[in-house]
């Protein structure tokens, strides 16, 4: 009997697992990238990423919050460096954002586009 739970307890333990990282995949390339959103932001600080080998850029807002700019090939978005260069420290800007913000994964919403705010 005991042996039989402890082979039960090891089969629940990998199919936990395996939902777990199913979980995940889909959190991470599927929902981020429905939810697009409108906001405005004030840019306070641009980090240029791509210099240090990483393919993104960063944006911290006045909020707080940092944003990614980075292509997104699921939504036919491949000018990240265009709007970083358009972005200038200080200005205001609607800007159309992809993904969910998720601190504990470390998910950043990305800009996508920035149109400047009269």
């Amino acid at each position: 009997m005991k042996r039989r739970l402890k082979n039960l307890s090891g089969e629940i333990f990998v199919v936990l697992g395996t939902v777990l990282v199913a979980l995940a995949f889909y959190l991470v390339f599927t929902w981020g990238d429905r939810a697009v959103t409108m906001i405005e932001i004030t840019v306070v600080e641009k980090v240029d990423n791509s210099e240090a080998g990483k393919s993104d850029y960063r944006v911290t807002a006045d909020t707080g919050e940092e944003f990614v700019i980075q292509n997104a090939e699921s939504q036919g978005f491949y000018a990240a460096s265009r709007v970083f260069k358009m972005l200038e420290v200080g200005g205001t800007y609607q800007a159309l954002v992809t993904g969910r913000r998720i601190p504990i994964l470390g998910m950043k919403r990305n800009i996508i586009e920035a149109i400047p705010s009269p």
